[in-house]
């Protein structure tokens, strides 16, 4: 009863807590707050949605590993094609036109890959029965681009990009990057402007120690490949103003955070002749970077005494130090990487080596909507490169003659499975990747929690972590997910992915667990009957036929095949001891499929 008592009065402490600006329900806090809050730059109607597959031209295609040459026949093959699609008018030339095929589209398997590259999981059977049988690609695709889910796969991503560590950064600045990369993938901030607030957000300058650091990182960012040594000491110049340190937080203590040293500025604040040039840049122009003091701000003591706080910059402070990010979007190579990168997300492959008019096509196309990244996303998604079938066919064939066949995602793979099968999991949260550092009692804590920070608890109840009576987070999902290299801590690197003993034998013990195998009570039977019929109804061939068609339509979005038929009525009818129930049956099956490599690969 008194720790019950106790938990109670320190949740009641988060609302009296509270300061301006720091609210634990929404502690972002940085650049990003400042940009992309109107209206989305484009209304969401892109081009390019509704093509038909041309047939290949009537000509005898090139042989395997002689290079595609369109002349002047399948130029004008490709000019004559009604193709909208940016992907598919830049891959003409090196397909179609060229006398080579590409394989028809699978409604049921482009639905899974679009749902799995888009939403990070695989789709219900009701959405393949629904959002799947849209008119044309173009209506589904734009239906996932709406989704918060889709917004969340992008920020996990970006998450790995930039390793979010709340050890390493202030958790305020994770949170604020969080948004931005979610205002982007909403369409409120260009590309473009991304990338200028990204290249001084607080979240990244306080993860790298110098200014050289932090120049290459943009360019291996954004540019896809290190600076050379001019351009990494050019840009390094612009980011001499930045220095790391601590700051005090009210509430949850000493946090990793961002700090400005005035740099190349004399006494009045005004550009010091003898030192400027350490804080100009002239390979882009002549461009100085220098902020003027002001007393008022700057920490009085502790270790940053005389510099300013980065929680304490202006917005017009913030614009000016995003100098470099604007320096290097001037780069015709910054959005041919955004292109080439994002190709090879949803192919697995640069399309672009091979046909580097779809790099420039996409590339038109992007700035045609203003660097609105969902369009880049959007094209990529409903071209036939990308929604083919990887079935059926010579494997040897041309890359992009066949659809891509990847793996999916840790979390992908884990939050389809709970979708499907109701398992009782918690979260995990890709900003806070160590929340149990602000659930800790303080220094004057009897064991009962007097010490812990009601706004910290606030702060972690918040997001996505889930925790128990015990103030103590649940931690099976993130478990579970590290060990096959998702829901990365980012301490040094971030998640990885392998196909291991170690992995398949991780990932079946979970799936044992779910479907009630052994000694494990698994998930409810209800789930994994057809509607009406009983645990204890009797095993025949009907029976089972009945029971795999339940679970594929459940787990796969698909109906069995006649072998697949075959298989289940022979491992029925060699169930012992007999006879055998429905029960006994439908539990291996739901093993059987969640261990499937079509769980896993798509």
């Amino acid at each position: 009863m008194r720790r019950f008592v106790i938990v109670l009065g320190v949740v009641a402490l988060a609302g009296c807590n509270d300061i301006e600006g720091m609210d634990p329900a929404d502690p972002a806090r940085g650049p990003g707050q400042l940009v992309g809050n109107g209206a989305p730059i484009t209304d969401g109607n892109f081009r390019g949605g509704a093509d038909e597959m041309p047939e290949p031209r009537d000509v005898e295609p090139p042989e395997e590993g002689v290079i595609v040459d369109c002349g002047t026949g399948c130029a004008s093959y490709c000019d004559s094609l009604p193709l909208d699609n940016p992907v598919n008018v830049g891959m003409c030339p090196v397909t179609w036109g060229v006398g080579l095929a590409t394989r028809p589209v699978d409604r049921n398997e482009a639905c899974r890959r679009l749902y799995a590259d888009l939403l990070g999981r695989f789709p219900s059977a009701d959405e393949l029965g629904t959002v799947c049988q849209a008119p044309t690609w173009g209506e589904t695709v734009s239906t996932l681009l709406a989704t918060e889910e889709f917004v969340r796969v992008q920020q996990r991503r970006w998450a790995d990009e930039l390793l979010y560590n709340n050890r390493a950064v202030n958790f305020e600045r994770a949170y604020d990057m969080d948004e931005l990369v979610g205002k982007t993938f909403e369409g409120r901030v260009a590309y473009d402007g991304f990338a200028a607030v990204t290249s001084a957000h607080p979240v990244i300058m306080r993860r790298l120690d110098t200014p050289g650091d932090r120049a290459e990182f943009m360019f291996e960012l954004f540019l896809g490949r290190p600076p050379y040594e001019g351009e990494r000491s050019d840009i390094a110049r612009l980011y001499q103003l930045w220095s790391n340190g601590y700051f005090d937080h009210p509430h949850v203590g000493r946090l990793p955070d961002s700090y400005i040293q005035f740099s190349c500025v004399d006494e009045d604040g005004n550009a010091d002749p003898a030192t400027i040039g350490e804080c100009t840049s002239v390979l882009w122009g002549h461009h100085e970077l220098t902020l003027r003091p002001d007393v008022k701000r700057l920490t009085k003591d502790g270790e940053q005494e005389g510099q300013l706080w980065s929680g304490k910059l202006l917005p017009s402070e913030w614009e000016t130090l995003q100098l470099p990010g604007r320096l290097i979007a001037s780069e015709p190579a910054f959005w041919e990487h955004v292109v080439e990168q994002t190709l090879t997300r949803y192919l697995g492959y640069d399309l672009a080596i091979d046909a580097p008019a779809v790099r420039h096509e996409l590339v038109r196309y992007l700035l045609e909507y203003q660097g609105d990244i969902r369009a880049l996303h959007y094209a990529i998604a409903t071209s036939f490169a990308y929604l083919q079938s990887s079935k059926g066919g010579d494997e040897s064939a041309r890359r992009w003659t066949y659809g891509p066949y990847k793996q999916i995602e840790v979390e992908g793979w884990i939050d389809s499975i709970k979708a499907t099968t109701g398992a009782d999991l918690a979260r995990c949260d890709h900003r806070l990747p160590h929340p149990e550092d602000y659930l800790e009692p303080g220094e004057e804590d009897d064991g009962y929690g007097q010490g812990l920070s009601g706004w910290a608890l606030a702060l972690i109840r918040n997001s996505r972590w889930v925790v128990d009576g015990d103030l103590e987070v649940e931690d099976d999902y993130r478990n579970l997910a590290r060990t096959l290299g998702g829901c990365p801590s980012n301490e040094v690197g971030g998640r990885f992915t392998t196909i291991s003993v170690l992995n398949t034998a991780v990932q079946e013990s979970f799936v044992a667990e779910v479907c009630g195998i052994g000694d494990t009570d698994g998930v409810s039977l209800d789930r994994l009957l057809p509607g009406g019929m009983n645990g204890d109804t009797v095993l025949d061939d009907a029976t089972a036929d009945s029971i795999l068609a339940h679970q594929q339509a459940l787990f796969l979005g698909r109906s069995p095949d006649e072998e697949e038929l075959e298989e289940a009525r022979a491992a029925a009818s060699q169930c012992n001891p007999a006879p055998c129930t429905a029960r006994s049956f439908a539990r291996p099956v739901c093993f059987a499929l969640l261990s499937s490599s079509e769980m896993l690969f798509y």
